[in-house]
């Protein structure tokens, strides 16, 4: 073990020091600890809210949904679905029948958007969240089957098989005259998006949706699936190059665009500002280091005496900030480490769906969400000791020996 090293640490030694420096080392430590362990915790946070969001949001919508200008109605068209599927990147297309309506029961009504869908070829990937029944758009009990969002059941107190009535909503002076199509309730899908999905969407199969809106054999779009999400921006372009007018591609980020934005933000904004707890924690160090400096004075002049360089005497007090910072980060990792794992399994922490768009705070854990902010608070309160270690090299040896 080096000289200095030796040196710095036998200073942190609790025996080694004056109660209120002692306490005050703690302080340092503890800064260090809690400033590394809320930058973690933040950065979890941050990757679990993107990696929800984007998992909600591609699994759930369609990676391009090409619709016609002001939701025109048009005759669904082998020729166009043909050249559709011959755009590169394209995987898999499927045609819908998209419209608001009214749905109706024994207590409540309320707007939905009604979504119909080919069963055949339907691309939709909301199999995966059904909480209740089936994804089965085909009749229920001679009834037309629809799946409908867990928030939307819950508010219209709606159950699985239970009954509805739609009412396709053309034109407000027809309201009266409108299509009206009894529906049972096949499913009940939960996405944790209910502003963009549960309160909103209804889906049934589409000769029930053409049926509700008066469009026998019409469509207003298609749902589009990607090989590869990279390139959706220029697929999208290439969809518009050959469907042509009416037809306009966009993809699932630019249509939630907002989502994608408020993520972006808590991203540049939070981070920064629980970064300050690493330097709040700097400042600590550098008022811990100056104490030590003032306890340790006639010290340093022995060891200056002794033939210790001012070389030697910057080095003790760096690497005391040093094994401050280490230390701190250490205890800050594990105890981020052991609040982060407990939330991914137990999941204690609740969040309002209809604010987040979840129910219960994302954890994403990765190696260098640990690693980076540990480095950097052990690089800054590296940084932190120059000007205590600077100080502690200046004393003059004389002065030092006979100080008390």
């Amino acid at each position: 073990m080096a000289f200095e090293t030796f040196v710095a640490l036998r200073y942190l030694r609790k025996r080694n020091m004056s109660r209120f420096l002692s306490f005050m080392t703690l302080v340092a430590v503890g800064s260090v600890a809690i400033g590394t362990a809320a930058l973690i915790i933040t950065f979890t946070i941050l990757g679990g809210f993107e990696r929800e969001l984007r998992a909600n949001i591609i699994t759930v919508a369609a990676h391009i949904q090409v619709t016609t200008f002001r939701n025109v109605v048009m005759r669904d068209d082998a020729a166009r679905m043909t050249a559709l599927r011959g755009v590169r990147n394209v995987a898999s297309a499927a045609p819908f029948l998209q419209r608001e309506a009214i749905v109706v029961t024994l207590d409540e009504i309320d707007g939905v958007l009604v979504k119909g869908v080919e069963t055949a070829q339907d691309v939709s990937q909301l199999r995966g969240r059904i909480v209740a029944g089936s994804y089965a758009l085909g009749d229920a009990d001679g009834l037309p089957a629809v799946v409908i969002g867990k928030r939307l059941a819950d508010k219209l107190g709606l159950k699985l098989h239970d009954k509805l009535v739609l009412v396709g909503m053309n034109d407000l002076s027809t309201a009266l005259d409108a299509p009206k199509v009894q529906c049972r309730i096949g499913g009940v899908y939960e996405t944790g998006m209910a502003e963009y999905f549960d309160d909103v969407y209804i889906f049934t199969a589409l000769p029930t949706a053409q049926r509700l809106f008066g469009a026998p054999g019409g469509i207003n779009g298609y749902d589009v699936l990607c090989r590869s999400l990279d390139d959706a921006e220029g697929t999208a372009d290439r969809i518009r190059a050959a469907l042509g007018y009416p037809f306009d591609p966009r993809t699932v980020f630019a249509i939630y665009h907002p989502l994608f934005v408020w993520i972006d933000l808590q991203q540049e904004l939070i981070p920064v500002v629980v970064g300050s707890l690493i330097i709040i924690a700097a400042f600590n160090i550098i008022a811990t280091l100056l104490l030590f400096v003032i306890e340790k004075t006639s010290d340093i002049g022995i060891l200056l005496a002794l033939g210790a360089s001012k070389r030697n005497i910057r080095a003790i007090f760096m690497y005391q900030g040093l094994a401050v910072g280490v230390l701190g980060a250490a205890i800050g990792s594990a105890l981020a480490f052991v609040l982060c794992f407990a939330q991914q399994e137990w999941q204690f922490f609740r969040l309002p769906q209809d604010v987040y768009y979840m129910t219960t705070v994302p954890i994403h854990l990765t190696l260098w969400v640990f690693l980076v902010p540990s480095l950097a608070a052990i690089a800054l309160t590296f940084v932190s000791s120059f000007v205590p270690a600077w100080l502690g090299a200046r004393l003059n040896p004389v002065t030092s020996i006979r100080f008390h």
